[in-house]
């Protein structure tokens, strides 16, 4: 049985996809319509679609975003609460995507989010994308004390913070 697919028909959209889109199969880089930004083709350094891209780098459509894109993704993922979470090419698909109207294709959460929040389009590939933006807490797990922002260990008890999704009226507070 085929796994299913969350990504609709795009028509004529621009798809940026990431590494592990890529990498399950469904994005068809030589035959869609997709731009792939250069930290994507960087992160893919074994097996199959090494040699893939490797031997078609001339016909893939590649793209480095402007800085200009990267600062909007910067401001963007602080606000929400993900830029701890994004690596530089998680940061530069969303950047390409901006600069050139385009649909992300990825699973990662925290990528989604920041698109949610800049007004990008976006799609799972191998699990259902979020539904709607997500603002972050900080929670202590020993003494439940709570942050508005990220940091290592509770100021009160020393226990590690983790990260939470706020509720509609926690986020309105802020």
């Amino acid at each position: 049985m085929a796994k299913k697919s969350f990504i609709p028909d795009l028509g004529e959209k621009i798809i940026i996809p990431d590494t592990s889109a890529i990498l399950t199969g469904r994005i068809e880089i030589l035959s869609m319509n997709c731009i792939v930004p250069l930290g994507v083709i960087g992160e893919i350094k074994h097996g199959r679609m090494n040699r893939v891209m490797s031997h078609n780098l001339n016909v893939i459509k590649t793209a480095s975003p402007k800085e200009e894109y990267m600062a909007l993704v910067r401001e963007a993922s602080r606000k929400t609460g993900d830029l701890p979470y994004l690596s530089q090419t998680d940061m530069e698909i969303i950047a390409v995507a901006k600069e050139y109207f385009g649909v992300v294709i990825s699973d990662d959460y925290s990528l989604q989010n920041v698109c949610s929040e800049m007004g990008i389009e976006y799609h799972g590939c191998g699990i259902e994308a979020i539904k709607e933006s997500i603002k972050w807490g900080y929670l202590c797990r020993g003494c439940g004390a709570k942050y508005e922002s990220r940091m290592e260990s509770c100021t009160i008890c020393g226990h590690r913070i983790t990260r939470y999704p706020l509720r509609e009226s926690e986020s309105r507070k802020s």
